[in-house]
């Protein structure tokens, strides 16, 4: 992906609400097949998205299985 593409994207209605938070919902199949929809803190460090967990959470395996999780559109989280 190129810079303007980068810069185009960032500049979306929904790209600066997302990144004015710093905690957002992601959707995840666990483990055991059933779907999660979790909190989960986020940090934008200038060219990645940074999702910030404990290192024994249960939603890791999960991830590294399958790394498709999704952010989850709905009501803003306050901090």
């Amino acid at each position: 992906m190129e810079q303007q593409q980068i810069t185009e994207i960032l500049s979306r209605p929904t790209s600066q609400e997302l990144l004015a938070r710093d905690v957002t919902r992601l959707a995840y199949v666990a483990k055991d097949g059933t779907p999660r929809n979790i909190p989960i803190a986020f940090t934008w460090n200038g060219s990645q998205i940074v999702l910030c967990t404990t290192k024994n959470a249960p939603k890791l395996p999960s991830l590294r299985r399958n790394p498709h999780g999704r952010r989850v559109r709905g009501p803003a989280l306050r901090t």
